[in-house]
């Protein structure tokens, strides 16, 4: 049998693990008092943090990762590809406008700034919810008024052609036609076959004429071809994080002083 541990995790009985080299609360006064500190804290508040994903869309590749044949490739030191976005930098600079006016939310009246991230004191949940769902809400209508479908998918053909512009300077001229054009609907219909028998570069055949193209098949499907599917890509959320106990046994939280006093003792997180 295997034991799962977190090296981070407070062990109640460490003599059941005396070989483990873990924090322990030993005596269970000790552990009632950080319990008890931890409902108190909660009382007031939790810890908090906006998390986004699925806005930031973006590829890379190599021609050794491509497993271009040596025949078929240019003499070039520069097998790596830069990082091709979905979005250009104006786009991808507003968004994290966005994002930024979204965490702006936390000021010195309902929040306190600590090491571990912003303390939104509990007062002040139902505002953020609101503040969070309007974020949401903002994401969504620039992506469908100020971008669109029709730009939408022209900037990710335009995306691709640029990887395709790259691949070709390290391609032999006479192999360029093999190189893939940038077809929104039969690059739909392709994911879905290559997707039904889990494809992946390594088992492609190198020398099917559509080689490279179901390269950049596999190598862009986590981008969605549509903007719908983009947004509903997107997930905004709310983290409350906690502390450990092992934190809270050396300390006594009565009042928002005790806990301001306490957030000074805060390690500083990695």
């Amino acid at each position: 049998m295997m034991d799962i541990i977190n090296p981070k995790q407070v062990v109640l009985f460490p003599e059941l693990m005396v070989d483990m080299d873990l924090p322990s609360i030993t005596t269970l006064p000790e552990y009632d008092r950080a319990l008890q500190n931890f409902i108190k804290m909660s009382d007031f508040g939790a810890f908090i943090e906006l998390n986004v994903a699925g806005m930031e869309k973006s590829f890379s590749f190599s021609l050794n990762e491509l497993q271009v044949p040596r025949r078929y490739r240019q003499s070039r030191q520069d097998s790596n590809s830069p990082v091709y976005h979905l979005f250009p930098a104006t786009i991808r600079n507003h968004l994290n406008r966005l994002k930024y006016d979204a965490r702006s939310f936390f000021n010195r009246t309902n929040s306190v700034k600590t090491s571990y991230g912003y303390f939104l004191l509990r007062q002040y949940f139902y505002l953020w919810d609101l503040h969070r769902k309007n974020f949401k809400s903002n994401v969504i209508e620039y992506l469908q008024q100020e971008i669109g479908e029709l730009r939408y998918q022209k900037y990710f053909t335009s995306s691709w052609n640029e990887a395709v512009d790259w691949l070709r300077t390290g391609i032999k001229r006479k192999y360029h036609h093999l190189l893939p054009a940038a077809d929104i609907a039969q690059i739909r219909k392709d994911r879905e076959r290559l997707n039904a028998v889990n494809m992946t570069i390594s088992h492609l055949d190198r020398e099917e004429p559509d080689y490279f193209y179901n390269c950049f098949v596999l190598k862009t499907a986590h981008i969605p071809t549509d903007l719908e599917d983009y947004i509903n890509g997107i997930s905004i959320f709310s983290t409350f994080k906690t502390i450990h106990l092992e934190q809270l046994k050396k300390t006594e939280i009565n009042s928002l002083e005790d806990l301001l006093e306490f957030f000074s003792t805060l390690p500083q997180q990695s």
